[in-house]
């Protein structure tokens, strides 16, 4: 029998991970296809209302510098606080310890499914809610990052239905890694399947801040980047 390694707590890119789990990946189209696939009517004439409008003129220094020291505390805050919901104690306990005999496989995963349906719903509010908050604060700092906060604004809306429909397949892998790890081991395969849903929620989570730490580098000026 071969010990499970413990998981990292460092994230890693989603696209690696499916690749390392078989998934073989997708050419990705032009972005100015996949942005016009996603984006509806309504969605087009704001973004071309925000793009023929210049930005305003002007900036101010000291908005930007709290946005970027406000910024900062937040996100170290949001990660920090889903991170500790991803590790459910009782869960990781019971994952540690032989599976029962004679119990179905869906039944075995049915409260790992709920957990990682619940951390999914918890991410993604809470990631739109920083992402919202930060908007306000990139208009304060000066006119074009004004209008990028627009843009995002409009970018999130249209393409919220492709990430929801996308990242509720990882449900899906993850049952298939559970019926393998079962297959490999029938006594001890939740522990490999735990450490699976912890790496899949940390490589999410790094997905859904992508869009956040760009409006966060934005607030850094050209020349310190």
């Amino acid at each position: 029998m071969h010990a499970s390694p413990p998981p990292s707590t460092a994230p890693e890119p989603l696209a690696r991970l499916l690749l390392q789990w078989g998934v073989a990946p997708v050419a990705a189209a032009p972005a100015a296809a996949r942005l016009g696939g996603g984006l509806g009517w309504a969605d087009a004439i704001a973004l071309s209302q925000v793009l023929a409008a210049p930005p305003a003129a002007g900036a101010d220094a000291a908005a930007r510098q709290e946005a970027q020291a406000w910024a900062a505390a937040a996100l170290d805050r949001l990660q920090a606080e889903l991170a500790a919901g991803f590790d459910d104690a009782e869960l990781a306990r019971d994952a540690a310890e032989p599976a029962p005999d004679g119990m179905p496989l869906a039944d075995l995963l049915a409260p790992f499914r709920l957990h990682h349906t619940q951390q999914q719903r918890t991410m993604a509010a809470r990631v739109a809610t920083l992402r919202e908050r930060l908007r306000p604060r990139l208009a304060a700092a000066s006119g074009a990052l004004a209008r990028l906060a627009q843009l995002d604004a409009i970018f999130e809306q249209a393409l919220a239905a492709q990430e929801r429909e996308r990242l509720a397949g990882l449900a899906t892998l993850l049952t298939r890694r559970a019926e393998a790890h079962q297959l490999a081991d029938p006594r001890r395969w939740r522990q490999r399947f735990w450490a699976d849903l912890q790496r899949a929620l940390r490589a999410e989570l790094d997905l859904r801040l992508q869009p956040v730490q760009g409006l966060i580098d934005a607030l850094h000026p050209a020349d310190s980047r």
